[in-house]
Order: structure tokens, then sequence, then C-alpha cells
């Protein structure tokens, strides 16, 4: 019998970091994935199992039937897993309430955060926590073996949470999506629970209506299963509506592409017949008519500054715009993107070819450019929004400076910047961040996009930047109308880093852009 009991806590071990794995993407879809979301996500289940601990303790020392103890308990995590698919689908219109009320008292906002997340999780992980030390005395027949034994639960059920991480994020949830691995999970303490309660000897008549009341809520939760909204609301999103009935009737078009893959969701819409609206995971990444100004300069403007580029390399696909102006001019075209979902989805409904002849490379950009010796001409980066480590450790000096040693002489690297999520200081500092690894820096604004971007090299620039924009012209392909305006010089972006001494570099150690740019996000930029 203990071997029963341990090797179901394992399952029960499993079947609590799958539920971990799929609340954190399916809350990451609302909250966004920004350093507070994840931080007020873990906080809550670690909370959630803190609290059980010390409820399970008292409960073990009052009750007889331990094993009838453990078995309602799992019945009920899985209980409360099944429901936190309807909670987790009926949280937008409360986070937009929340996030229009808050979202300027940043304290305030992050504990509501808190009360969302605790909403979800903390009654199914008060229970998973309670598990563990009514398991750990039912294991135990003397005090002397204690240590030994409740080692040996612990150590059961930390096999099983690693098994359940590794199902969830590289099994379940690509092949078959974040709500039937939450359902895989349920069932895995349904099982443990009717094991528990058979072996407990507990009456027959409760162990069914156990049975029953988790069958009926799985159609409860397909009935409230609702489809893929048209468009997202979230923390990146909410600010763009009035109210929440503008959000209702707003429409990115028609969903062409929706699938998990372990690197997140990648969802795809087409906009007007012919735009391509990418989200992964929470953020908007794809292009709107207010884009392409500043998609197309990610490409024309280092090819034009350049003396005679050969060698381009691309980091981010998005939703194809840069990739498609840099083919226009270069055959040399090298790809790296982390999300493989990305590269299916623009694959299969982007512009035809678009990826044809190009070295793809699925990996984080950082250390491909780590492992990769190969030098470039021209590198350009256009990742994700810096609000989360994934994407803000390409933001810092130490990656400035790996890319540097990854150009060839006379190579041009290019720097897309979110001006409308940063401050001034903000820019300033990374301006200074930006030239501590190139010795050259030209810094453009896009005003239609609020987008800057910054040219780098170590050598000086051919052209003067009035020579550089009519290039810019020549080698525009795409026949829209490139509006952008230049910000600094490379002069100009020596004199703001010598009238800013005080303002610090964002580094590897200090990623002060990833906190900046997540608050600037829920508050709005204001100087």
């Amino acid at each position: 019998m203990r071997a029963i009991i341990l090797i179901a806590f394992a399952f029960s071990g499993a079947a609590a970091l799958i539920y971990e794995v799929t609340w954190t993407r399916a809350l990451v879809l609302v909250l966004g994935s920004t350093t507070y979301a994840l931080s007020t996500m873990l906080g809550t289940f670690m909370a959630g199992l803190a609290i059980g601990g010390f409820v399970g303790g008292r409960l073990a020392d009052r009750k007889k039937n331990l094993l009838m103890l453990f078995g309602l308990m799992e019945l009920g995590i899985g209980l409360f897993g099944v429901i936190t698919i309807p909670l987790i689908n009926s949280l937008p219109p409360v986070y937009y309430k929340i996030y229009k009320l808050f979202h300027l008292s940043p304290g305030i906002y992050f504990f509501f955060q808190f009360l969302l997340c605790a909403g979800i999780m903390l009654v199914p992980t008060t229970l998973m926590g309670a598990t563990f030390p009514v398991v750990s005395k039912r294991i135990t027949p003397e005090l002397k073996e204690m240590g030994r034994d409740v080692g040996m639960a612990y150590s059961f059920n930390t096999f099983g949470a690693i098994l359940g991480s590794i199902a969830a994020g590289f099994l379940l949830i690509p092949l078959v999506g974040v709500r039937a691995a939450t359902l895989t999970a349920a069932s895995l303490n349904v099982v443990v629970a009717m094991a528990m309660l058979i072996m407990s000897k507990a009456r027959m008549k409760g162990i069914v209506v156990a049975v029953l009341v988790v069958a009926l809520s799985v159609p409860v939760v397909a009935a409230s299963a609702k489809r893929d909204e048209a468009t997202p609301m979230n923390y990146f999103t909410a600010g763009s509506f009035e109210n929440y009935e503008q959000y209702k009737k707003g429409s990115y078009g028609d969903i062409l592409f929706n699938r998990d893959f372990v690197e997140g969701r990648v969802k795809l819409w087409r906009m007007y017949g012919s735009f391509l609206i990418l989200q992964i995971g929470a953020k908007i990444e794809g292009t709107s008519p207010g884009d392409l100004s500043n998609t197309h300069l990610l490409s024309y403007l280092p090819i034009a500054a350049h003396r005679d580029p050969k060698s381009f390399l691309l980091i981010g696909l998005g939703s194809g715009v840069t990739l498609n102006a840099a083919k226009q001019n270069l055959s040399d075209i090298s790809l790296v993107e982390i999300n493989r979902g990305v590269i299916e989805a623009i694959g299969r409904y982007g512009p035809p070819g678009l990826l044809d002849g190009v070295d793809i490379t699925v990996q984080d950009a950082r250390n491909f450019l780590l492992l990769n010796d190969r030098k470039y001409d021209i590198i350009s980066s256009e990742p994700s929004y810096p609000t989360e480590a994934a994407a803000a450790n390409l933001f810092t000096k130490e990656f400035f400076e790996l890319a540097a040693s990854r150009l060839n002489p006379g190579g041009i690297y290019c720097q897309w910047l979110p001006n409308y999520a940063l401050r001034d200081d903000d820019v300033k500092m990374m301006l200074k961040t930006y030239g501590s690894a190139f010795k050259y820096v030209y810094l453009y604004r896009v005003p239609v996009s609020l987008d800057l971007i910054m040219l780098g090299s170590n050598e000086p620039f051919a052209l003067s930047p009035e020579k550089l924009a009519e290039k810019v012209q020549s080698v525009d392909k795409s026949g829209v109308k490139l509006d952008f305006v230049l910000a600094a010089d490379p002069s100009q972006v020596r004199q703001i880093i010598r009238d800013n001494p005080d303002i610090p570099l964002n580094t590897d150690d200090r990623p002060l852009l990833e906190f900046h740019a997540a608050r600037n996000f829920l508050t709005g930029v204001k100087d």
C-alpha cells in the first residue's frame, strides 16, 4: 500500500506542475508576460502551497482516515482545476475594469492583479499544499523513520512534478492545447482520488457522488468554453479602448492561424484584406498600416547606409515585411526567430515565396550569435517588446557588443526601439547603451508609428543624413510612402551621452529597460 500511495503522490505532483504551466500560459494572454505578471502568478501559486501546508498539517493531526482525506483533496484539486477554465475565460471584462481604474497607480494595480491570480489558483494550490503533510504522516509508521519517509514522499512528488512540467510544456500544450492539458491534469487528480478513496474503504455512495460531480463538470466547461476573440483584451491592448463596448465591436478580421507551440501561442489575422496581424502570447507583433514605414525602414535604412552590402541577418520575423524588403535588394539573407510557430504561420499566409532562399534558424538570437562565428554586413534587430527577459536581453550593452563583434568591417547594426513605451530618460539610456558598443550612431524617428530606429557602426558612415535619405528612396521597392525623420546624428548622439553622465547603461545585470517599459505600458509615457 505504501508504494501505491507514493506513486499516487507522484501523479499528484505531475498534475500540479501541469496546472502551473497551463495556468501561466492562459493568464499570460490577459496579464501579459512581464516580470511583474509572471512574479505575481508564481507568488500566488507558492502562497497557496504554503497555506495548504499549514492547513494540511493541522488536518493530518486530527483525522484518522488519511487516505480518504488525501483522496478528497485530490478530488477537490481536479474539480477546481476544471473550473479554472471558464474562470480564466471570464477574465477579460474584469481585467479591463481593473486596468481602467488602477493602471495609473501600479502598486494598486499589481495588488488587484494578485487578486485575479488568487481567484484562479488559490483554492486548488491550497489543496495541493495540504496533500504533502497528509501523505507524509500516512506513510510514516514511526517517529524515528520520519526523516526518511518524508524525504521519500518529497522525492516521489518532485519526480512527478518534473515529468509534469516537461509533459505540459513540450508535449501536451503543443499537441492538444492549454484547455485539454488542464483537463489532463484534472483527470490525473481524479484517478488518484478514486484510487485513494477505494483503498480507504470509504463508502461507495460517496465515491459515486464524487465521480458524478467531476463527470458533470466536464460538459459545463465545454459549454462555457468561448471562441477566441476577434480582438485580444489584455495588458498590451487595454489602453487602446475607451470602453469595453468599443472592444467588443472591434475586430482584427478573420483568424487565419491559432496554435499553441512550445515557445507560446501564435495567432494570425488578416486585416483589410492584406495586412497580417500577428499575436505571440499576449503581444501584437504584426504589421498594421501605421507600422509599414517602420518595418520597411528596418531593412532600407541599413542597406542604404552601407557602402556595399552583401549579407543581411534579421533578428525576428514578425509579419515578414522587413524580411521581404531585404530580399528586394539582397540575396544572402539569414533569419533567426525564436518561435517556430511564427515561421509556420507567416510561411503559410505571408507573401508567396517569402522564406525561399532564406537561411532560417529557430533559436534565441543571443545564443545564435554566441554559437555562430559568421559575420554579416548588416544585422537588423526587431525583437518583441523589451518587457520580459526573453526579449529584454537583446537590448543590453552586452548584446550590442556581441552583435558588433559579428559585423564585417564597415558593418551596420540596426536596432528598433518602441518609442511609445519609453520615457525621455529611457531613450537617453538606450542611446548611451547603444553608443557604448558603436562609435557612430544615427537615431531616426518614425512619426506615424512612434518608433525609433538606431543605426550603429564602428566606422564612419559613408553618407550624410541627406544623401542617406535620398538613397533610401532608391532602394525602396515597396511603393509605400516612407515617413522618417533624423532625430540625432553621430555628433549629436555623443553630445547627448556627454550631457547625461548620471543616466545608467542597460546591462544584463541591471536590465532597467525591461522594468521601465513594463511600467510605461501600464501607466502611459509621460515626461
